[in-house]
C-alpha cells in the first residue's frame, strides 16, 4: 500500500486541471498551476492521471461512482434492490426521470472524459520521456474508453467528446452507438500498444496492458466480434499472471490472484480497506438493507458455493432475504483488506466460452464454462449445443457476476433478452426503459442533444 499511498498524494496536485487557463470556469482560483505548468512538471502530470482513479472511489451523495455502477445496474435489472429506501425505488421499478440521481452515471463519466482529454493534449505536447508519456497516455486512453463504455450501455449513443475545448464540446450532437464503440476500440487498441504488462503501481491499482485486454475482450463480445473477443480473453487467461482463487472468500480481497484491476478506496473520503458496497449493502442491524431479487436467490444450484460464500441471509418478519456478501467489511478499519474489484479472471473465461460457443467450438466453450463452475463446487455443464451453452452461460454469468459493475443490466441488453427476462420479474416493464434518460440539465444546456425515447 505504501507506494500507492505516496502516489495518492499527487492527486492533490490534480486540482490544477480544473484551473487550466483554456478550460477554466470563471470562479476558478488563480493561484494554482496553469495548463502550461502542469504538463512541464512530472509530479503534477501524474497527479492529473491519478485523479482519474481516485474520483471514481470518492464518496458522492452516499456512494461512490464505482458503487453506483454496481447498484444502479443491479436494481435496474434483477440482481438486487434496496429493501427500505424509497430514494432508490425508481431504479427497481425502472421509472427514472430526467432529473434523478441516475444523472451521476452520465455526468461523472463525462468529467473523467474531460480530464482525460485535457491530459492527452497536455502529455502529447510535453517534453517527458517517451516511456513516461506512453504510460500516462495509455492510462488516459483506457479511462476515456471505460467512461464511454459505461455511457453507451446506460444511455445509447452519446456525444463523442474527444477534444479539450469546452465551447466546441458543449454543442455536440449524439453520435451513434456504433460510432461510440468504434472510438472505444480505437482508444483501447492505442492503450494496449502504449502500456506494458507490468503494473505501474502496487496492488494492481492502476491499469496495465492485461487490464486493457480484459476490457477489450468485453467490448468485442458486445460487438459480436467473436474471434477478437476470444483472442483478447486468451491473452489475459494465457498470460500466467492470474488464476482463479480456489477459496471464494478470497476473490474480493486486495491480494486476490484473480483480480486483473482493482481500485483503492479514497482514503481522503474516510474509507480505508473497505468499499462503499460493503458499507451500504451489509445490514447494520436486523432490518435488510440491499437484498437479492428472489429470482436470483433461487437460481443458484443446490451445491453452489457462491450462494454459501457470496450471499448471507436475514430473517425479517418471517421472511428470509438474501443479500450480497462478496464484500464482507462494513466498518472502516486499519486492517481492512478489500478493494473495489473492477476486472477479474472469471469474466474472461465466461467471455471466451461465449465467443467459442458462437463459433461452434462446443468443446472449448464447455471447458471455459467448467472452469468457473468447478471453482464454485459444481460439476461440468450438461449443455452440449450452441443454444444450450448460451442459455447456460446466461445463468452462469448471473450467479458469478451478480452486483458487479452493471454486468447483468448490460448483458441482458446486448443479448436482446432484456424484455423477455425483466417482464417476468417486473410487470410494469416497458422496452424503452432499457436506456436511462439523459439528464434534463444536459438537454437544456445543449440544443443539439436529444432525449431518449419514452422520457
Amino acid at each position: 500500500m505504501r507506494s500507492f499511498s505516496y502516489l495518492s498524494i499527487c492527486i492533490l496536485v490534480s486540482a490544477s486541471l480544473v484551473s487550466c487557463k483554456k478550460y477554466v470556469d470563471p470562479g476558478t482560483p488563480t493561484n494554482l498551476l496553469t495548463v502550461d505548468k502542469v504538463y512541464t512538471d512530472s509530479l503534477s502530470t501524474l497527479g492529473v492521471v491519478l485523479s482519474l482513479y481516485s474520483k471514481w472511489t470518492t464518496n458522492q451523495s452516499n456512494g461512490t461512482p464505482v458503487s453506483y455502477l454496481c447498484q444502479f445496474g443491479a436494481m435496474s435489472a434483477d440482481d438486487a434492490y434496496y429493501f427500505n429506501n424509497s430514494q432508490y425505488d425508481p431504479y427497481r421499478t425502472n421509472t427514472l426521470s430526467a432529473g434523478s440521481l441516475g444523472n451521476v452515471v452520465y455526468t461523472f463519466p463525462y468529467q473523467s472524459i474531460n480530464t482525460a482529454n485535457n491530459a492527452i493534449a497536455g502529455i502529447t505536447g510535453s517534453q517527458f520521456s517517451t516511456s513516461y508519456k506512453n504510460q500516462l497516455l495509455g492510462e488516459c486512453k483506457f479511462w476515456r474508453a471505460y467512461a464511454y463504455f459505461n455511457l453507451v450501455n446506460y444511455f445509447g449513443g452519446v456525444p463523442l467528446v474527444l477534444g479539450a475545448t469546452i465551447a466546441t464540446n458543449a454543442t455536440l450532437p449524439r453520435s451513434s452507438t456504433d460510432a461510440v464503440y468504434t472510438q472505444i476500440v480505437t482508444d483501447l487498441k492505442d492503450a494496449e500498444n502504449l502500456l506494458s504488462t507490468t503494473y505501474p503501481s502496487a496492488e494492481k491499482a492502476r491499469v496495465n496492458k492485461y487490464a486493457v485486454s480484459a476490457l477489450l475482450a468485453r467490448v468485442y463480445l458486445y460487438q459480436k466480434n467473436w474471434t477478437a473477443a476470444e483472442a483478447e480473453a486468451t491473452t489475459v487467461i494465457s498470460s500466467g499472471s492470474y488464476s482463479l482463487e480456489p477459496n471464494l472468500n478470497n476473490v474480493f480481497i486486495k491480494t486476490s490472484n484473480e483480480t486483473i484491476w482493482q481500485m483503492v478506496s479514497n482514503v481522503s473520503a474516510g474509507i480505508t480497506g473497505v468499499t462503499a458496497m460493503g458499507i451500504n449493502w451489509i445490514p447494520s442491524g436486523t432490518t435488510p438493507a440491499f437484498v437479492l431479487y428472489d429470482t436470483l436467490a433461487k437460481t443458484f444450484e443446490a451445491t453452489d458455493q457462491r450462494k454459501v460464500n457470496w450471499t448471507k441471509s436475514l430473517s425479517y418478519n418471517g421472511t428470509t432475504f438474501y443479500y450480497p456478501y462478496k464484500y464482507k467489511i462494513r466498518i472502516n478499519s486499519v486492517s481492512g483488506n478489500e478493494y473495489n474489484v473492477m476486472f477479474r479472471l472469471a469474466e474472461q473465461y465466461l467471455i471466451r466460452s461465449e465467443a467459442r460457443a458462437m463459433q461452434n467450438n462446443i468443446t472449448g466453450a464447455q471447458s471455459d464454462l467448467n472452469m468457473v463452475r468447478s471453482r464454485a463446487g459444481l460439476g461440468n455443464t450438461t449443455a452440449a449445443t450452441q443454444a444450450g451453452l448460451l442459455t447456460a452461460l446466461e445463468k452462469e454469468r448471473w450467479v458469478e457476476l451478480f452486483t458487479e459493475m452493471s454486468d447483468r443490466w448490460f448483458n441482458l441488453k446486448r443479448t436482446g433478452r432484456i424484455d423477455a427476462v425483466l417482464s417476468l420479474t417486473k410487470p410494469q416493464w416497458q422496452p424503452f426503459q432499457a436506456l436511462y434518460p439523459i439528464p434534463i440539465s444536459e438537454i437544456t444546456a445543449n440544443p443539439y442533444l436529444t432525449q431518449n425515447p419514452g422520457y
